[in-house]
């Protein structure tokens, strides 16, 4: 057996495990259906057959009644069996199917999060995802396949039956031509395979196009600046590849289907010149030519439904494939004798650590060492892609470091539960998410709100509780018209504030501000700041912005160059020094002064 056979045999144990955990009564389904789905064609092919001896025969009225009546209650019986067990099938089917995607879901929230802005890795979501979702590919169509597959195999044996008593020479003839249209098929089944990378990219990219142009927050950016033009060129050229694809593809299949159109006119002549020679030298009867003409038909077009059915399963069990390599990508981790990192006060020491993402080979942190004392506040700044929001990411465990360590309390972080670990943080991340969801659930991430006071406080703090107090629905109000024509749509500024209410709210021990004002003005994001750190009270905290005036508050300061610490030590520390954080401080504050602020 070759290594495809294996996959496929592997992926299909892989499907019916899942299917047996999530709903095993399918396989009961499966074997009573194939019974009368093997069954089901032979009453039409017997029947003509006893008609017409009894018609040339004793033409007995109350038999021919007796044959009729009989062929019609199996074969309503049949027929509505299939139909309920089909339509049984099917809302079973989904239970397993959307298994199936929550499975996917999970692992792409579990999944090593650096994997998150690997390009590949995005394309290899996108064709798990049309392998999950969709019941037309993927495993949905294995799983159907799987439903059919064995009454296939009871029909194909009582068909060959029927033949091998006419000549086994017929019946090796039909197989042999049937086993070539598999290959002319297969043929073309693997080509649409070879292209399902590029298909996959170019659709990627036509996706993200349509979905830019219907989304209501690009509304204004593409009115003003007149990106329609440029959106539909990308989505039209990106369609345009896509239609080339799938043309090549039913090319392919077009080609297929005529020489397999040549082969059936050839394997049908040879057939019925073989019965019609039969009947003329009386080894047959009318009846039986009638039989075995039926019997031949339906044989071809049995196993050219089942020959497509296999074929269905191998291509796409090769999806399931990559469906199954992706379940394999690295997670987040967390150590087996999992320690709770909750502490009264947090030592953070970060010992020599590089970081660069999956299949790169440049460092963006090289042996970066640093230490925040409890209760500490320090600010992180530098130019843009100097590495701050990396720290950040490893000291969430966002990442993992890919050389040295950090360590909270001594213990290195990766000994720590990871779901506890994260408890330990409130951050603000400069392009915070918020959902199509209630403030309320946005702020407190709970589908029930335990603490109303607390939450009610939260919004104080952050300076948003006015404006909520002023909407109809007030905190039960949706944001955002995704989901609820009477949603609202808040300022930068109020989805900051809002962020920062989601901050306070969680009150975790350690603060993070990754630029969540960047967007405000320099006044604004210092009064912030500043406000912000006064609500934390004692807490350790960690500022970042590359506006160094509203950070000085901070008890020390970290310059940040290519993913190194070049300079550490108070505001006034590192102005003495007048090294490049004095002169960026000096050339920000002139700007500033140019603008009419005061530094």
């Amino acid at each position: 057996m070759n290594s495809k056979a294996k996959a496929v045999i592997n992926n299909l144990l892989f499907i019916m495990k899942y299917i047996a955990k999530w709903k095993k009564s399918i396989f009961f389904d499966i074997g009573l259906y194939s019974v009368f789905l093997g069954l089901s064609p032979f009453i039409w092919i017997y029947v003509p057959k006893l008609l017409i001896d009894e018609l040339t025969g004793q033409k007995s009225t109350k038999r021919i009644t007796i044959i009729l009546a009989s062929a019609f209650l199996i074969a309503g019986i049949i027929g509505y069996s299939k139909e309920f067990l089909q339509g049984r099938f099917r809302m079973k089917m989904n239970t397993v199917r959307y298994g199936f995607i929550r499975m996917l879901a999970e692992k792409t929230m579990k999944m090593d999060y650096a994997y998150t802005e690997d390009p590949d890795i995005l394309k290899e979501v996108r064709i798990a995802m049309k392998t999950v979702n969709n019941t037309a590919e993927g495993i949905g169509l294995v799983i159907i396949k799987l439903f059919s597959i064995p009454g296939n195999i009871i029909g194909f044996l009582i068909f060959s039956i029927i033949i091998i008593q006419l000549n086994p020479f017929i019946w090796g003839l039909l197989l042999i031509s049937l086993l070539l249209s598999y290959l002319f098929i297969d043929k073309a089944n693997r080509y649409q395979r070879s292209c399902k990378d590029d298909l996959s990219h170019e659709e990627r990219k036509s996706y993200y196009a349509s979905i830019k142009l219907n989304d209501f927050q690009y509304g204004k950016d593409i009115r003003m600046y007149g990106l329609k033009r440029i959106l539909l060129q990308k989505k039209s050229e990106a369609d345009e590849k896509v239609v080339q694809i799938t043309d090549a593809v039913k090319s392919r299949y077009l080609h297929a289907g005529i020489k397999e159109g040549v082969l059936m006119a050839l394997r049908e002549g040879i057939v019925y010149a073989y019965l019609i020679i039969s009947v003329l030298n009386k080894n047959i009867s009318i009846s039986n030519f009638v039989l075995y003409t039926f019997a031949l038909n339906g044989f071809v077009t049995w196993m050219q439904t089942t020959i497509k059915d296999f074929s269905d399963i191998w291509v796409n069990s090769l999806y399931v494939s990559d469906f199954r390599e992706f379940l394999k990508k690295d997670e987040e981790s967390s150590s087996t004798d999992s320690l709770n990192p909750k502490a009264l006060q947090y030592d953070i020491v970060f010992d020599k650590v590089s970081f660069r993402y999956p299949n790169s080979e440049r460092d963006i942190l090289k042996n970066f060492s640093i230490h925040i004392s409890p209760g500490e506040r320090l600010a992180l700044v530098g130019i843009n892609g100097a590495g701050k929001t990396t720290l950040v990411k490893l000291l969430t465990r966002l990442y993992e470091p890919t050389g040295g360590r950090i360590l909270i309390n001594g213990i290195d972080i990766k000994e720590y539960d990871l779901t506890q670990y994260r408890k330990l943080f409130s951050v603000v991340f400069q392009d915070t998410k918020l959902f199509a969801f209630t403030i309320r659930e946005n702020i407190t991430m709970e589908y029930e709100t335990a603490n109303t006071e607390k939450y009610q406080e939260s919004l104080r703090q952050s300076g948003i509780y006015e404006k909520t107090g002023k909407l109809e629905k007030k905190e039960e109000t949706n944001l955002f018209k995704i989901l609820d024509e009477e949603g609202v749509e808040f300022s930068g500024g109020e989805i900051q504030k809002l962020s920062m209410a989601r901050a306070l709210y969680k009150d975790g021990d350690i603060i993070i501000m990754d630029e969540p004002t960047a967007a405000l003005d320099a006044l604004a994001e210092s009064r912030i700041y500043t406000e912000f750190d006064n609500l934390i009270k004692n807490k350790t905290a960690v500022y970042i912005s590359h506006r160094l005036s509203s950070t000085r508050f901070c008890d020390n300061i970290a310059f940040l160059e290519n993913g190194e610490l070049k300079e550490y030590g108070t505001h006034e520390q590192l102005m003495q020094l007048g090294g490049a954080y004095a002169g960026m401080f000096q050339i920000q504050a002139e700007y500033y002064r140019e603008e009419g602020h005061e530094e």
